[in-house]
């Protein structure tokens, strides 16, 4: 395990709410030196604690406007091949293998009922090893992967770095 100090979670916590913040931006917002931020930022991302950037897309702006959980039961011991397989779904944005009821949990998107429905009841029951699934469509999300992991540490790092509110 990593172990992360306080300027290495306000680096992420700060990245997690702007992923397009430079090191410079970094720096000046937790109080650190240019290069301090640089190396930080360079061993966050050696170490795999920061496994890359992306942007956050609105998945109902680009036409996928269905969202549905989609629980999976397979032939036991097929977990390990059926993985990539469920995971290159038409749709599929996030696979979890899981303990309890089902073997694995899928977050689909689609442009339309009927797509999702062709997705599950036909795509997903034509995999070999498939024994049952069951598809929960989502009417609302609420999505936290942009704010801050451990709330204070940007809360306090912004008031440090801009004086008190």
């Amino acid at each position: 395990m990593n172990e992360l100090d306080d300027i290495d979670r306000k680096m992420i916590d700060s990245l997690r709410v702007d992923g397009r913040m430079t090191a410079p931006m970094l720096a000046e917002r937790i109080g650190i030196g240019r290069a301090t931020a640089y190396s930080r930022l360079d061993r966050l991302i050696d170490r795999g604690v920061i496994d890359g950037f992306s942007a956050r897309v609105d998945p109902a702006a680009v036409g996928l406007t269905v969202s549905a959980l989609v629980m999976v039961n397979v032939r036991q011991g097929s977990w390990r091949t059926l993985r990539a397989e469920l995971a290159a779904l038409p749709g599929v944005e996030w696979l979890g293998v899981a303990t309890g009821r089902f073997d694995f949990v899928l977050l689909a998107r689609a442009d339309s009922l009927q797509h999702l429905r062709d997705v599950a009841l036909q795509e997903l029951q034509q995999i070999e090893g498939v024994r049952s699934a069951e598809t929960i469509v989502l009417l609302d999300e609420i999505d936290r992967r942009g704010e801050p992991i451990w709330d204070d540490a940007v809360a306090t790092t912004a008031t440090t770095a801009h004086g008190s509110r």
